[in-house]
């Protein structure tokens, strides 16, 4: 039984998944963008928003963080992940995400996939590849000569780069 709502691509009607297939082709679309023409996400969510292609929601515009979202469920390989979250207090019933304190259930090829395995594996491996690490080292970080090289050397993070205006209205780059 599959908990929760429908998603770009599958309706989830009376516990069970099936593919829905105009937002499949959509999700299919946003994983060649990725994979093959080497867009980013905030690159895919700009083209679908300048096309006019309306989100699962009916918004008309598209962000990286919904793009990112896509690109990692693992729903749109067959598989179905469940106890994301956990109520730790049955009297608050406040959830709070699963990072390991109670065991995930995980069913391989529980439903029909949108996307290969092995797509969705190589997009998950361009992902990590695209990333960087608390170090600061891996992913491309090719934006400035300096992304992903200066790192807080309390606590490890990387620093990201911001442009400002100063009070004559000039740009200026900083580091934060």
């Amino acid at each position: 039984v599959v908990f929760g709502r429908s998603l770009l691509g599958y309706d989830v009607e009376d516990g069970a998944m099936t593919v829905n297939q105009e937002g499949a082709a959509l999700v299919r679309r946003i994983y060649e963008m990725f994979l093959n023409e080497r867009m980013g996400v905030r690159a895919i969510a700009r083209v679908l928003t300048e096309q006019g292609v309306p989100t699962y929601t009916g918004g008309a515009s598209w962000s990286g963080a919904t793009v990112l979202k896509i690109l990692k469920n693992e729903k749109y390989c067959g598989d179905l992940i469940q106890r994301k979250t956990y109520t730790p207090d049955f009297l608050t019933h406040k959830k709070r995400r699963n990072k390991g304190e109670v065991p995930f259930v995980i069913l391989r090829d529980h439903h029909e996939a949108i996307i290969p395995r092995a797509v969705w594996e190589a997009v998950q491996a361009e992902l990590a590849r695209r990333s960087t690490n608390r170090n600061g080292e891996g992913g491309h970080g090719s934006r400035y000569a300096l992304s992903g090289k200066i790192t807080c050397e309390t606590c490890g993070a990387a620093f990201f780069a911001r442009t400002r205006k100063n009070a004559a209205g000039q740009p200026y780059r900083r580091w934060y």
